[in-house]
C-alpha cells in the first residue's frame, strides 16, 4: 500500500471515529443513575432530533474541513499568505452564518442545547485546529519532496553538463587537428570553413550559460552559419546579402532567436537551377529596439504551406516566453517572395 492510500484510510478513520464520537456525546439528552441495594445502574437516552442534526452536520463539517485544508496547504507560496488567510477567514464565517440559519429554521426546541459553547462551537473549533495542522503537515511535506526532487534534478543536471562538456572538447580538438592537417596556402577555402564551424559550435556550447547574448554576436553567429550553407552553392548560384544599420549592437537578445528563419530560408528558398536569393536586414539604429527581417525566393514546386515547419513554431513559442508583448513576428507570402519581419522591443537594462 503506497502513501497515498495510507492517508486516504487514515482520513476515512478519522471521520468514521471523530463522527461516531460527537453524534453519540452530542445527543445525550438524559442520563438516569439507579443505586439498588449498592448497585448503581444507568439508563442514557438520545434524542433523534439531535443525532439528525449532528449527523447531517458531520458532511458540512467534512466540507468546511477540506476546504480549510486545500488553502492552508498553499502556504508554500509566501506572497500569497495574506489572501490565503482572508480566504480561511471568510469560509469560517460562511460555515457559522450557514449554522446559524439551519438551527434557527430547523432546531428552534433544541436552540439552547445545539448552540451551546461545549457542543457544536466546540466541533468547530476542534475541526479548525485539526484542519490547520494537518494542512501545515502536508505543506512543510510537500516542500521537502520539491526540495529533494530539485536536489535529484541539479545533480542529473550537472552529470549531464559533464557528460555533454566532454562531446564539445572532443571535436574542438578534432578539428584543431584537422585544420593543422590542411594546407592552407592550396586550400584556403577550407581551412577557413573548418575554422568557421569551430568557432559556430564554440559559440553554441560556451555563450548558452545566460541564456542572453549581445546583438553583435548574434549577426555574427548568423553570418558565419550562412557562409557554410554558402559553401554549397557556386558564387553567383545564389544572391545573399546582410545588411546591418545602426550601431547599438550592445542590445542583449535570445542566444539563437535568429537561427531558425535563415535555415528556413536555405532549406526552402534555393533551388538547383533556380535563380535564387536571400537578403536579411538589420536595423539597430534605437538602443531598445532590434529589427530584423529577411526575404527570399520561393522557387517553383515548393508550396507554402510546406515552408516553415517545426523550427519556425518553436520560435515563435520562445519568443511568446522571452517576449511577451515585446515583440511583432510577421510571416507573409507575396509574389513568390517569403518575408519574415521580427520586431524586438529589449531592456534598457540590457544594454551592455
Amino acid at each position: 500500500m503506497n502513501k497515498k492510500w495510507i492517508e486516504i484510510s487514515l482520513n476515512i478513520l478519522f471521520w468514521v471515529f471523530s463522527s461516531w464520537l460527537i453524534i453519540y456525546s452530542f445527543s445525550i439528552t438524559e442520563h438516569l443513575v439507579e443505586i439498588n441495594e449498592g448497585v448503581v445502574s444507568g439508563n442514557t437516552e438520545h434524542s433523534e432530533d439531535l443525532i439528525i442534526f449532528f449527523g447531517l452536520g458531520q458532511p458540512f463539517f467534512a466540507l468546511y474541513f477540506y476546504i480549510q485544508f486545500f488553502f492552508i496547504q498553499q502556504l508554500t507560496d509566501k506572497s500569497k499568505a495574506l489572501k490565503i488567510l482572508l480566504k480561511l477567514l471568510l469560509t469560517a464565517i460562511l460555515f457559522l452564518c450557514c449554522y446559524i440559519i439551519v438551527v434557527k429554521l430547523f432546531f428552534t426546541s433544541y436552540i439552547f442545547i445545539v448552540w451551546f459553547p461545549s457542543l457544536w462551537y466546540g466541533i468547530f473549533i476542534f475541526y479548525t485546529i485539526v484542519a490547520i495542522a494537518y494542512g501545515l503537515i502536508k505543506a512543510w511535506s510537500n516542500m521537502e519532496v520539491d526540495k529533494r526532487n530539485l536536489e535529484v534534478i541539479n545533480k542529473q543536471t550537472e552529470l549531464n553538463l559533464l557528460r555533454s562538456q566532454l562531446h564539445p572538447h572532443f571535436l574542438f580538438n578534432t578539428m584543431n587537428n584537422l585544420l593543422a592537417m590542411v594546407d592552407q596556402v592550396k586550400s584556403p577555402k577550407l581551412a577557413k570553413s573548418i575554422d568557421t564551424l569551430s568557432g559556430l559550435l564554440r559559440y553554441v556550447v560556451y555563450e548558452n550559460k545566460s541564456g542572453l547574448v549581445s546583438v553583435k554576436k548574434e549577426i555574427q553567429f548568423i553570418q558565419d552559419f550562412s557562409e557554410l550553407h554558402l559553401l554549397r552553392f557556386e558564387e553567383d548560384e545564389i544572391d545573399f546579402e546582410l545588411n546591418v544599420t545602426g550601431e547599438f549592437d550592445t542590445q542583449l537578445i535570445e542566444m539563437g532567436i535568429l537561427l531558425s528563419f535563415i535555415e528556413n530560408a536555405f532549406k526552402h528558398g534555393v533551388q538547383p537551377e533556380f535563380s535564387s536569393f536571400i537578403h536579411v536586414d538589420i536595423d539597430i539604429t534605437k538602443p531598445t529596439q532590434f529589427i530584423f527581417n529577411i526575404k527570399n525566393s520561393i522557387p517553383p514546386k515548393i508550396e507554402f504551406e510546406t515552408i516553415g515547419g517545426y523550427g519556425l513554431k518553436s520560435t515563435n513559442e520562445r519568443l511568446q516566453l522571452a517576449y511577451p508583448n515585446k515583440h511583432i513576428l510577421e510571416i507573409k507570402e507575396e509574389q513568390n517572395i517569403y518575408n519574415v519581419s521580427l520586431i524586438i522591443n529589449t531592456d534598457e537594462g540590457n544594454n551592455s
